[in-house]
């Protein structure tokens, strides 16, 4: 048995010498140039030879400050990725109202890969995904038969979109853990424009006006970078207008009262406006603005 261990290991050995040396005769030259033949003694572990690349030895390994390799980290999933974003999505406001079974702060998810939310999905979490990702995947293709040019997160959500739910790399987590918030902030701005004249042409030239509007919808928004509320409202022609206050101004208090008392009542602005136009949804943002 002991013979024919050491009869592989040669076999074996000799093989990836002589295809790093293709004059190799199968035996190991000396330093001496003696031909010394394989041993138990000699045998050295397969992985110092296999692995000898990864750590730099070898520039047939070196992946390392080439320009055309990327290297990922890749989460496997026994449940679609974007269902458990849903259920971290529906269990946040329960949690922060007390209300949730998960009471115990070292409990609660920290990521999307977390044990506890494998244990808190329900059907509902599952069925929710499935609508997240037809409403996307309908709303990319019709920007492409269109043939609007995706922004870079339109590239990264429509590659999510229709890839491997229960695959996803590393750096698509923030937009997967964001996208159920995306979604229904989405869908509340589609419903919203179904009532409004959304398709009109504007002057590209801010101007200074004296504006009477209706208060319609407000969505609290955030981005990486801000977090805001946008405030929509619309005129005698309902057309569209946009506010955006930041979350930390601290007299948004006085400005919500004026809105959502505007809900029976006309507020009449002295402003500036500006035209814009999304996706073919023309609006008007007031870039300055005082009530008048």
């Amino acid at each position: 048995m002991e013979w024919k261990i050491l009869q592989l290991a040669n076999s074996n050995i000799l093989t990836q010498i002589a295809a790093r040396n293709p004059r190799s005769s199968g035996v190991i030259a000396g330093a001496n140039g003696s031909h010394n033949t394989i041993t138990i003694g000699n045998i050295q572990p397969l992985t110092s030879i296999t692995l000898s690349g990864l750590n730099g030895t070898s520039n047939d390994w070196d992946i390392f400050g080439n320009k055309n390799v990327k290297k990922y980290e890749v989460f496997e999933t026994t449940e679609d990725i974007l269902a458990l974003s849903v259920t971290w999505h529906r269990l946040r406001p329960l949690i922060s109202h007390g209300i949730s079974n998960i009471m115990n702060p070292s409990n609660r998810p920290t990521k999307l890969t977390d044990e506890v939310l494998f244990k808190e999905m329900i059907q509902e979490d599952r069925d929710k995904a499935n609508v997240i990702r037809d409403y996307y995947s309908k709303k990319l293709m019709m920007f492409t038969l269109k043939g609007q040019q995706l922004t870079s997160y339109r590239k990264d959500l429509n590659t999510f979109i229709h890839g491997d739910c229960k695959v996803v790399k590393e750096e698509m987590m923030p937009l997967v853990y964001r996208l159920p918030e995306f979604y229904e902030y989405d869908v509340g701005l589609d419903e919203m424009f179904l009532e409004l004249d959304t398709r009109f042409e504007g002057s590209q030239i801010a101007s200074s006006t004296i504006k009477t509007l209706n208060p319609v919808k407000k969505f609290t928004v955030k981005r990486k970078s801000r977090r805001f509320v946008e405030y929509w409202l619309k005129d005698e022609e309902n057309k569209p207008y946009k506010i955006e206050i930041d979350s930390n101004n601290e007299l948004m208090h006085l400005w919500d009262y004026f809105y959502d008392k505007g809900k029976f009542h006309e507020i009449t602005l002295d402003t500036v406006i500006k035209f814009s136009n999304r996706d073919s949804i023309s609006h008007y943002k007031l870039i300055k603005w005082k009530l008048a």
